[in-house]
């Protein structure tokens, strides 16, 4: 084979692991863009568990969870990262808050995060590109029909509508609570636009098509997908549809994430229980779903990515790997195929795709 060897085209995927007090902590991985594999480069060793990893151009931003009770515990924590090198920046505690889920504006501004435990939505300023301090905290209310899941409101996804407002989903209450955003970043619930769901849904995640027509609410407790249009804030629903087959499956299940691939016509929906990751093909004009197949994972899949729209990688928080998967198009059976590749690491729970290429 001579000296020289093809070099390999790589993706950065960094992988937030709880593991032990050996192997907890944020992991750099490469993902070869030509068959998959996936490679280990990198360890970043923490002393809490990363919940949620977020990005926006060249900052990471990891939520940790409070493993002391210390006040200077858990929080939002910002990193610089460059392919393999990953510095910490700044870090907001909050009093030991944990956050689960976190999103930054597009001009770095403010940081907008949720507190499933203490049942909060908070804004934290950004001043010269590094988090600050909380400046706004909102309490969620209320509660549902699951006595262990939905005793009290547990808002646990935050993101952006289309139209710039900001959207949480509360797990506990069932509820898609929009906010409008005013001055210096401020909140402020629109209590006519949230929208209520079904009693025991357990809204997880909400992602919308490319074009903002449509929104698609992944509910935890029910494991379904319902399917809205969406304009100007208003939500009618379209669909509802199960995320496993029932008829095959008679255990319990918990549908754990979403995501769409960028042309927007395939839907990917992971299952906790079911081990598995279901394929829906995606009607661009009515916004509907239809199940294409079902495609097994490790135990307990948690979260997914897609990256270069060609590879879905999951992280199986029991299993203790991270998968890939190729989405392949004019198959006659099939949308999402086995690349054979894995790689071990004690209880991934979440992934991000890094800049690289």
């Amino acid at each position: 084979m001579g000296l020289f060897f093809k070099k390999r085209k790589v993706k950065p995927i960094f992988v937030g692991s709880y593991g032990n007090d050996l192997t907890r902590g944020i992991y750099v991985f490469h993902l070869d863009i030509d068959n998959g594999e996936i490679l280990k480069k990198k360890f970043y060793k923490s002393l809490a568990n990363p919940i949620a990893i977020s990005k926006r151009e060249r900052f990471i931003y990891v939520c940790y969870k409070n493993n002391t009770g210390r006040p200077t515990d858990g929080g939002l924590w910002q990193y610089a990262s460059m392919d393999l090198q990953f510095g910490l920046v700044a870090k907001s505690t909050d009093h030991g808050k944990t956050y689960v889920n976190s999103y930054v504006n597009e001009d770095r501004t403010y940081a907008y995060a949720v507190d499933y435990y203490n049942s909060e939505v908070v804004v934290i300023a950004i001043l010269k590109q590094k988090l600050i301090r909380v400046v706004q905290t909102i309490k969620h209310t209320g509660s549902s029909i699951d006595p262990k899941r939905q005793s009290e409101a547990h808002p646990c996804f935050i993101d952006m509508t289309p139209d710039h407002r900001m959207v949480v989903c509360d797990l506990g209450t069932d509820e898609v609570v929009l906010y409008d955003i005013g001055e210096k970043g401020r909140l402020y619930r629109n209590d006519e636009l949230t929208l209520k769901l079904e009693a025991g849904s357990g809204p997880k995640k909400i992602i919308f098509s490319s074009d903002g027509q449509f929104a698609y609410v992944l509910n935890e407790l029910s494991s379904q997908v319902f399917v809205y249009r969406y304009q100007d804030g208003q939500m009618s629903l379209v669909q509802k549809v199960m995320t496993y087959p029932t008829d095959e499956y008679i255990g319990q299940n918990t549908a754990t994430d979403i995501l769409m691939n960028e042309k927007g016509d395939y839907l990917f929906v992971s299952n906790s229980g079911h081990d598995s990751i279901t394929t829906f093909e995606v009607d661009t004009t009515t916004g509907m779903l239809n199940t294409v197949d079902n495609t097994d994972t490790d135990e307990k899949p948690v979260q997914m990515i897609l990256v270069i729209d060609k590879y879905v990688v999951v992280a199986c928080q029991k299993g203790g790997t991270i998968e890939s998967f190729e989405l392949k198009r004019g198959e006659s059976k099939g949308v999402l195929f086995e690349t054979h590749f894995s790689y071990m690491v004690g209880e991934p729970v979440c992934l991000i795709e890094g800049r690289g290429l």
